[in-house]
């Protein structure tokens, strides 16, 4: 069961000389089950988390590896060992030194929380607050997946909160010491946008590699569009964080956000001789009567997967981003093509391929990657905080 918690109301009514806090101590794994080792290197594990009638809506995923990722899956930094920065992540170790991962890690070093609702309703993820603290700032790396079966989403939202003291959600409410705000920690009294704010600040954008310019990160403009992100708009205010649509640079090839278990399906490269780490996507599996949007498929990674419409690649140089029909996949691809990376993969361990091109599934069409920052302020008084998602099912 739910441990009691005092809400910052409750806690109002006591005596004077109770503590005020502006500190997350960690995430508050009452009702969290971390499925146990030992764990296998590059395999998906969970932090399952558990409603109060024994029921989940969601979890925590984290791809084990034993110089990267680490279970539980989330964690929070107070003094980043580099810069004194404050954040909530995954959690793990980082390759080379083997250093504990922290906020100021670059770029691609495995840093965001991958948050997956696995059904069409609330999520929530509670967190300890120290009951006396400094006012403190934290920035939110995460991934927030649909992983519903069926259910495609239209958009969602994120409410701050607290617990009463049975157990139940409390939504934050203006002037309580808590609240989304910039990264200097002026929580947002009026309504801000994602157009408004910098990336680093407020931001739900789709990965790099599917649509987007190069930059200093990412030599290589994404592959369905090389000028314009895949993103969602959103707004925010003090408490609560809405979507506000999702981009037609998405929609145009994906359709309504695209769940996990539905994910599209491509051809893909490895390109430094280890599968296991990003690899280029190359061509992939689109709708016959309409090549921008991409097709549905058959099979599955064990029994191999096979494209219901045509193949496509959108890098033509003379015209990037619209795609251009694949005849035979192997020729178009200079080599062959694995049905699965099932398959590749026993091909590599075979040393039968070294840079081996396979199908899988275009899994990052379902994570949208989310930056916000949260502050605690020294007056808040209470010793929890809650993180509540609901997402919006599309009609």
């Amino acid at each position: 069961m739910k441990k009691v918690i005092l809400t910052a109301a409750a806690l109002g009514l006591m005596a004077a000389g109770s503590a005020s806090a502006g500190t997350i101590i960690g995430w508050d794994k009452t009702n969290v089950v971390t499925q146990p080792g030992p764990y296998e290197d590059f395999t998906t594990y969970t932090s399952t988390i558990y409603k109060a009638d024994g029921t989940t809506n969601g979890l925590v995923a984290f791809k084990y590896g034993e110089f990267d990722v680490h279970p539980p899956g989330l964690k929070v930094v107070n003094g980043d060992d580099k810069n004194g920065t404050n954040c909530i992540m995954t959690t793990g170790l980082n390759h080379g030194d083997l250093s504990d991962k922290q906020c100021s890690d670059p770029l691609q070093f495995s840093k965001r929380v991958k948050l997956k609702n696995t059904v069409s309703a609330p999520l929530e993820v509670d967190f300890d607050i120290l009951s006396s603290g400094p006012t403190t700032s934290y920035r939110m790396f995460q991934k927030l997946t649909d992983g519903t079966e069926f259910d495609r989403w239209s958009g969602f939202t994120i409410e701050l909160g607290t617990r009463d003291v049975d157990g139940n959600f409390v939504p934050s409410v203006n002037g309580d010491g808590l609240g989304f705000s910039d990264n200097q920690g002026n929580m947002w009294a009026t309504t801000v946008t994602t157009d408004s704010q910098k990336e680093l600040i407020f931001s739900g954008t789709f990965a790099q590699g599917l649509a987007g310019p190069a930059d200093k990160y990412h030599p290589e403009p994404g592959y369905f569009n090389p000028n314009e992100r895949m993103i969602f708009s959103m707004a925010a205010n003090e408490n609560t964080i809405t979507s506000t649509g999702n981009s037609a640079s998405y929609t145009n090839v994906f359709g309504p956000w695209v769940n996990s278990a539905a994910a599209p399906i491509a051809v893909f490269w490895d390109d430094d001789g280890d599968i296991n780490t990003d690899n280029h996507l190359m061509g992939n599996c689109a709708d016959s009567a309409n090549p921008v949007h991409v097709g549905t498929h058959s099979g599955d990674d064990i029994t191999g997967l096979s494209c219901d419409g045509i193949w496509v690649n959108h890098r033509d140089p003379s015209d990037p981003g619209m795609p251009v029909p694949l005849g035979d996949l192997e020729t178009a691809m200079g080599q062959p093509v694995y049905n699965s990376i099932t398959a590749a993969i026993a091909a590599v361990e075979a040393g039968l391929e070294t840079n081996p091109m396979y199908m899988d599934y275009i899994e990052d069409a379902a994570n949208l990657g989310l930056t916000f920052w949260i502050t605690v302020d020294d007056t808040f008084v209470g010793d929890n905080m809650v993180l509540r998602y609901t997402p919006v099912v599309a009609q």
